[in-house]
């Protein structure tokens, strides 16, 4: 794994961005939000209630990825695998495949389909400008799998700027555990952008950012232990990150478009703790692992074009290919001697590849009462089952799913601010029958101080590529997809009432009270078909609700900011292990508190997350295989804090920080309800955390 390379390139850049001034000038606008609008507007003239997450909060923060920014947000619970380092959001109870997560509008493709099932640490934050969310079904506004919500990273297409490098360092423990000599213990982060206005219409951006993971020793006792008491390795597995962007933009009067380009690589070692002792002869002998190399590839290519086709009607296109491919490359390694033995050859075990567009036409009325949107949605996917690693082996089955759907949707400005978009989707596939979306939203300006909102939509959930084709029977098992599955259905109703400060005030302040309920029929379950012998299908078995209700508020000026929130979540899950079918509620809170010393240009910040009893579908492989129950995680409260000084006419930034301040690492998991039997409350344990970490980063911005 290469080592100091980006800390060297950052430094010897710095010659070259000293000369260039510093013309930045932060501007008081209004917040602008893209995610549900024809067109970007004010957040407070959205029909949609969107949350916003500020590059200001990200960089307070000193968050290194989308999971560790969500992780803070009401609402959303990150969901960490320890083996492989990934980490994925859950909203309203469901699963990562139920919320659809979007880069600019374009839907991320994922190791199981197009915009779902995300790990969110493969999206870094550099040149991100905000991450917008929008809860509930959104099937007409976003397709496929918008059925708890979305999330939509917008990044950075300008700068004030001619000439702006930038770009951090940033060292990080894992828990107690650090080592800057060789950095074999710790969490290592580079970074490097430069931008470039090249004229009035063209702009261009290069990045690289590099995060070097070192994994979590914890009990364990790392790569060279060879005792045979199954301590070798480590709790979270070393992972090392790359990931080069490229964005070109031309803007003019009438059309604007911009070209990016992503990539990222991934290498992931896992270190196995089975040792397997080898005669040498002569009375003496070693001990061998067979260890693993992990290797993924994402590549993305995304254009979008905005333009006026005649007087006001807009077009706005979005076209993109990705591709990721996951691989693995077992070793023969002697511990004692620390030297390999013999490597196999690589081996794809997933990959996908997608092209994706979509369109949309507004503003053909040209009305200032009334507007009128048209648009389509295509995806076109190939590509493995999305399985675990060794599954399929050289014997992976390839398929493609194809998806189209169009949609319209209207704006209406009514008598005594009240407004209305109603909106409608049909989608249609080659594998699924055609489903109807449906949205309805209303909203009620009051007066310039409060609004009423209340929405209604649909979505569907497309069956993945493993619950579709996966097929894996032998001696052991005997597990199978269904090509006959179809689409989940979710329908979720929502109201708001929003009361905030006057547009010209010096404290800016806001108070929200929301209701949401969401219900998905068909669901998609891994179901016992035979006991003798024993079968599993995914078969279309079972139900889910959730009633989410919230109040959260905030307040801020110049100096300081103070956000609070506090949410009931309810759920009631009919799964085909016939458990308790009653709601069961997890209540959540959060705060967060920033207070700028303007004179010092110091900046004091603190967050705090508290979780209560979580009841969410947990896998269960006490049979061999893995099936799905009602599991409960106890509660558990995470808290933040950091100090940054800004220095040298703010071109040098200097952030110290505390994560997991109460030092949270294990958290109690148990199914629910005393059933007896396969599912009866176990109390086990779950190392969710590596408890309390301690970082510094030092950012430059020329």
């Amino acid at each position: 794994m290469k080592k100091r390379t980006m800390s060297l390139l950052t430094l010897a850049i710095l010659n070259f961005a000293y000369g260039q001034k510093d013309s930045l000038n932060q501007k008081n606008i209004e917040e602008v939000v893209i995610t549900g609008q024809y067109t970007p507007q004010s957040i407070k003239k959205s029909l949609y209630k969107v949350e916003v997450i500020s590059n200001d909060d990200i960089k307070r923060m000193a968050v290194n990825n989308v999971a560790e920014v969500l992780n803070q947000t009401l609402n959303i619970l990150i969901i960490p695998e320890k083996n492989t380092g990934d980490s994925k959001a859950s909203i309203l109870g469901l699963g990562a495949d139920y919320t659809k997560v979007l880069v600019d509008n374009i839907p991320v493709v994922g190791d199981t389909g197009l915009g779902s099932n995300i790990d969110l640490t493969k999206l870094s934050l550099d040149n991100i400008e905000r991450i917008e969310i929008v809860k509930g079904s959104m099937g007409v506004e976003f397709g496929n799998n918008a059925v708890a919500g979305v999330i939509n990273i917008i990044t950075k297409k300008n700068s004030n700027k001619k000439w702006n490098i930038r770009g951090f360092i940033q060292e990080e423990t894992v828990g107690k555990e650090y080592d800057w000599v060789d950095y074999g213990k710790g969490r290592h982060i580079q970074s490097l952008g430069i931008s470039h206005n090249i004229s009035d219409k063209w702009f261009a951006d290069v990045s690289i950012n590099r995060n070097d993971f070192q994994g979590f020793w914890g009990n364990n006792q790392g790569k060279n232990y060879f005792l045979q008491d199954s301590r070798r390795g480590y709790e979270w597995q070393p992972k090392e990150q790359w990931n080069p962007t490229f964005m070109l933009r031309f803007s003019a009067p009438k059309t604007q478009f911009f070209y990016k380009a992503d990539y990222l690589m991934e290498e992931i070692n896992f270190y196995n703790p089975l040792l397997v002792p080898k005669d040498l002869g002569a009375g003496e002998r070693t001990f061998t692992a067979l260890d693993r190399d992990y290797f993924t590839q994402r590549m993305l290519h995304h254009f979008n074009i905005q333009t006026e086709l005649f007087k006001k009607t807009k077009f706005t296109g979005d076209f993109s290919y990705q591709k990721q491919s996951r691989k693995k490359e077992d070793y023969l390694f002697d511990v004692p001697a620390i030297q390999e033995l013999s490597r196999e050859n690589k081996t794809t075990y997933y990959q996908a590849e997608t092209f994706y567009s979509r369109g949309t036409i507004s503003n053909f009325l040209n009305s200032n009462k009334s507007n009128l949107q048209l648009g389509y949605e295509g995806d076109y996917t190939k590509g493995f089952a999305g399985m675990d690693a060794g599954k399929f082996d050289n014997n992976n089955v390839v398929n493609d799913v194809l998806n189209l759907s169009v949609f319209a949707s209207a704006e209406f400005d009514l008598n005594s601010n009240w407004f209305l978009r109603p909106g409608v989707r049909m989608n249609f596939s080659d594998t699924f029958e055609t489903k109807p979306n449906f949205s309805l939203v209303l909203k009620k300006a009051i007066n310039d101080q409060s609004e009423f909102r209340a929405i209604v939509g649909s979505a569907n959930k497309n069956p993945t590529f493993e619950e579709l084709f996966t097929y894996m029977v032998d001696s052991n098992h005997n597990i199978q997809g269904s090509s006959d599955l179809k689409p989940e259905n979710s329908y979720s109703g929502m109201l708001y009432y929003s009361l905030f400060s006057k547009s010209n005030s010096p404290i800016k302040w806001s108070l929200d009270v929301s209701s949401l309920y969401l219900q998905t029929q068909d669901r998609i379950e891994l179901a016992i078909t035979s006991e003798t012998p024993l079968q599993y299908k995914y078969i279309n078995v079972d139900s889910y609700e959730s009633w989410l209700n919230t109040i959260s508020g905030k307040i801020s000026n110049k100096n300081f900011g103070v956000n609070l929130g506090f949410s009931v979540l309810g759920r009631m899950l009919d799964l085909n292990q016939a458990q308790d079918n009653s709601y069961q509620y997890s209540p959540e809170v959060n705060a967060s508190a920033y207070y700028n010393l303007l004179k010092t240009k110091t900046s004091l910040a603190v967050y705090y997350k508290g979780v209560g009893r979580t009841y969410r579908i947990m896998e269960d492989k006490s049979l061999g295989v893995t099936q799905y129950i009602l599991g409960r995680q106890n509660a558990f409260s995470l808290m933040d804090a950091s100090i940054s000084q800004k220095i040298w006419k703010d071109h040098f930034t200097l952030t110290l920080g505390v994560r997991n301040i109460f030092d949270i690492s294990d958290v109690r998991n148990g199914a629910s309800g005393g059933t007896g039997g396969a599912h009866a409350t176990t109390g086990a344990a779950e190392r969710m955390f590596y408890g309390r970490s301690y970082f510094a980063r030092f950012n430059f911005n020329f």
